[in-house]
C-alpha cells in the first residue's frame, strides 16, 4: 500500500492467530496511538482461515506555519513609510503589506470587506439615502502589532491626523469631505459627511487607518521615527530598513488574515535594466511597474512569468501654469492656450508608440481611457508639426539664430521632468526632445529619483513644491470609482500651495470654473446616469484647455518566479492586495 500526501496511513499486521476450527470468536479490539495525533480503534475479525485486515487513515492537520522568503524589487526607495504624507505608488505599495484596510479590492476587482463587518451601503442601512452618513462598523480581532487592539478611535484619530495642518499630508482627497466621527461603541464609528460624496467608500475606505497610541502628540510625523519604522496591523510585521538596500517585513503571527509567506524582502535596485538582471538571475522573485519593452527579455527568462494586463494606467505630461520660480504669478511661456497646443501637437506619439514601445500600448486621449466612463467622442490630439509652428508664429515666438524661438526677450525653452532610472521615460523625452527642436522649441531634460520627484510639501519635492515646467507620470487607479483622485487632480480648490493647502494635488495650478462645477456633480451626484454624463462633460473640458498631454495607454506588467504562487495581478489591485496569499513552493 502506498502512503498518500496529507495523510497518516496506518496499518496492523496481524503475525500470526490461532485459528479454531468450528468456533469464531468474539472481535479483538486494539488501541494504538499514531504519531500522538489521534488514537484509533482498528477491529480484527477472525474467522477460520481467513484474516481481514482494516487500514485506518488518519487525516493530519494542515501546516499552517509561514514558510519561506519572497524578494521583490523596488525600482525607486520610499523617503518615508506613512501614506498620507509618502503619497506615491512604491510607499503604498511596501505599505500594503503592514496594513489591513476597512474594505478592499478582491481577484475580481470587485470591492469586499476586510476590517469592516460589511461594505456599507444603502441596501444595509451603512450609507443613508442622502449619502451624507456612512456607518462603519469594524470586526473584532484586529490588534496593532503591539498588540493594542484596533477600535473606532483609531479610525477617527486618522481622520483627526490627515486633516491637522501639522502633519503636512500630501493628499487629504476624501478625508476633507468628512464633518465629523462619532465614536459609538470600540467598534462602530458614525462619519458624517459635509454633503453626499459618491466615491467615499469606494476610494477612502480602501487606505489605512493608522495607530492612536502610537502617531497621537508625535510632532513632524513625516521626520519621525515611526515614518521609518511604521507599527501596522497587518498581515506583515515591520522588521528592518537597510537605506539603500531593503525593506524587511515578517508574518504577522496574530494576523487575523494569516499570510503563507515568512517574510518579504523589498529589495531597493538603482534602474530597470538592473531589476531585470536580478529577475534572470533569480535574485528578485517578484517584479512591478515594469515597462512593456521589457516583456520581450522577461518572456526569455526561464522559471519567470509575464503577466501584462491592459488597464487604465496612462502616461501623461502636465504642463505647469505657474511660473515655478513664483506661484502667485503665470507661466511665462504656458499661460497662453495655443503655446500649450503647439507643443502637444508638435510631439509625434504614434512613432513613440510604434518604435520605442515596439507597438505595446495606444496612443492616449483622456484620464479615463478603457473606462466606461470615457468619453469616446474626443480624439487623440494630432501629431502635426506645420500646424504647430504656424500656431507658435501666429502667439509671436520668433524663430531665434540658435534655432530657438523667441518672444519679447523670452527664449520658448522649458524644462521637462519624470523618474530617473525609467529607459522608457527617457527614451521617450529623447523623441520628444528632437520633435520640438524641429519646430523651434528647446525641452531640457530634468529627471529625479522617485521619492523626490513625487514628494510632497514635507520633503520638498518636485510635485509637492510645484518646481517644475512639464512633468510627466502614470497615474494608476487607486481605487474602483476614479473620480475622487481624478477630480483632486484639476479642481481649483485643490491647487497645491505649500503654504496654504500642502495636501492639494493640483500641482499644475489649473483652474476653470465650468470644470469645478462638472467635477462636484461627479463626485456628489447619486444619480448613477447623470453623474456619468458630467464625467464625460469634465474630459471634454479638460481636453479643450491643452494643459495635460495624454501620451499613451499603457500596460500593467509584472514579472514573477514560478517559485511564488498567489500574486495575482488586477487593474485596480495591482500586487499588493493579494500579499497574504503568496506563498513559496520549493
Amino acid at each position: 500500500m502506498s502512503k498518500r500526501a496529507g495523510l497518516i496511513v496506518a496499518m496492523l499486521v496481524v503475525a500470526s492467530l490461532v485459528l479454531g476450527a468450528c468456533t469464531t470468536p468474539e472481535p479483538q479490539v486494539i488501541e494504538k496511538e499514531v504519531e500522538k495525533v489521534v488514537k484509533e480503534t482498528v477491529v480484527v475479525e477472525k474467522e477460520v482461515e481467513k484474516v481481514v485486515e482494516k487500514v485506518v487513515e488518519v487525516e493530519k492537520a494542515e501546516d499552517t506555519t509561514p514558510k519561506g522568503t519572497v524578494v521583490v524589487g523596488v525600482w525607486q526607495e520610499p523617503k518615508g513609510l506613512i501614506w498620507n504624507i509618502f503619497y506615491d505608488a512604491h510607499a503604498n505599495d511596501l505599505g500594503a503589506s503592514m496594513y489591513y484596510t476597512p474594505v478592499t479590492t478582491d481577484e475580481n476587482d470587485e470591492l469586499v470587506a476586510q476590517m469592516l463587518e460589511e461594505v456599507p451601503t444603502v441596501d444595509n442601512g451603512g450609507v443613508s439615502e442622502d449619502g451624507k452618513t456612512i456607518t462603519l462598523k469594524f470586526k473584532p480581532g484586529f490588534a496593532w502589532h503591539d498588540g493594542v487592539p484596533v477600535t473606532a478611535e483609531d479610525y477617527k484619530f486618522t481622520w483627526e491626523f490627515i486633516m491637522d495642518p501639522a502633519t503636512v499630508s500630501q493628499t487629504t482627497a476624501g478625508w476633507n469631505m468628512i464633518e465629523s466621527v462619532e465614536v459609538i461603541d470600540e467598534l462602530t464609528a458614525v462619519v458624517t459627511l459635509s454633503e453626499s460624496y459618491v466615491p467615499f467608500v469606494a476610494s477612502t475606505l480602501v487606505f489605512p487607518i493608522l495607530p492612536k497610541h502610537a502617531l497621537e502628540g508625535v510632532a513632524d510625523p513625516g521626520n519621525s521615527e515611526f515614518a521609518r519604522a511604521p507599527l501596522g496591523n497587518g498581515p506583515f510585521v515591520f522588521q528592518e530598513w537597510i537605506p539603500g538596500d531593503r525593506i524587511v517585513v515578517k508574518a504577522n503571527p496574530d494576523a487575523p488574515i494569516p499570510p503563507k509567506v515568512e517574510e518579504i524582502i523589498f529589495k531597493f535596485v538603482p534602474d530597470m535594466n538592473t531589476l531585470l538582471a536580478l529577475l534572470r538571475t533569480g535574485d528578485v522573485d517578484v517584479a512591478y511597474d515594469l515597462r512593456e519593452t521589457q516583456i520581450a527579455d522577461i518572456v526569455k527568462m526561464q522559471n519567470v512569468e509575464v503577466i501584462a494586463l491592459p488597464g487604465l494606467s496612462i502616461e501623461r505630461y502636465y504642463f505647469n501654469l505657474r511660473d515655478p520660480q513664483d506661484l502667485t504669478q503665470p507661466h511665462p511661456i504656458f499661460n497662453d492656450i495655443n503655446v500649450r497646443k503647439a507643443l502637444m501637437m508638435g510631439m509625434d506619439r504614434w512613432s513613440a508608440v510604434s518604435g520605442i514601445l515596439q507597438g505595446y500600448g495606444e496612443v492616449a486621449i483622456t484620464e479615463l481611457d478603457n473606462h466606461p466612463w470615457q468619453n469616446t467622442d474626443l480624439e487623440p490630439v494630432p501629431y502635426d508639426p506645420e500646424a504647430a509652428a504656424a500656431l507658435l508664429d501666429e502667439a509671436g515666438w520668433v524663430m531665434g539664430e540658435d534655432g530657438i524661438r523667441v518672444k519679447d526677450g523670452v527664449r520658448l525653452s522649458f524644462r521637462h521632468s519624470t523618474t530617473a532610472g525609467n529607459q522608457v521615460r527617457e527614451n521617450l523625452q529623447l523623441l520628444f526632445q528632437q520633435n520640438l527642436k524641429d519646430i523651434g522649441v528647446e525641452m531640457i531634460i530634468d529627471n529625479y529619483q522617485s521619492a523626490t520627484f513625487f514628494g510632497g510639501c514635507a520633503t520638498d519635492g518636485i510635485f509637492g513644491t510645484s518646481n517644475f515646467d512639464v512633468m510627466g507620470f502614470t497615474n494608476s487607479p487607486a481605487s474602483i470609482d476614479l473620480a475622487q483622485e481624478w477630480s483632486d487632480f484639476f479642481l481649483t480648490s485643490s491647487i497645491k500651495d505649500c503654504e496654504t493647502n500642502p495636501a492639494g494635488s493640483n500641482a499644475w495650478g489649473y483652474s476653470n470654473p465650468t470644470l469645478d462645477e462638472q467635477m462636484a456633480c461627479a463626485l456628489n451626484e447619486l444619480d448613477p446616469e447623470a453623474r456619468v454624463e458630467c464625467i464625460k462633460a469634465a474630459q471634454e473640458t479638460i481636453y479643450n484647455d491643452y494643459f495635460t498631454l495624454y501620451v499613451y495607454d499603457r500596460l500593467d506588467v509584472f514579472a514573477v518566479s514560478d517559485r511564488v504562487t498567489g500574486v495575482n495581478p488586477t487593474v485596480f489591485g495591482g500586487h499588493s492586495y493579494s500579499y497574504a496569499e503568496w506563498q513559496v513552493v520549493e
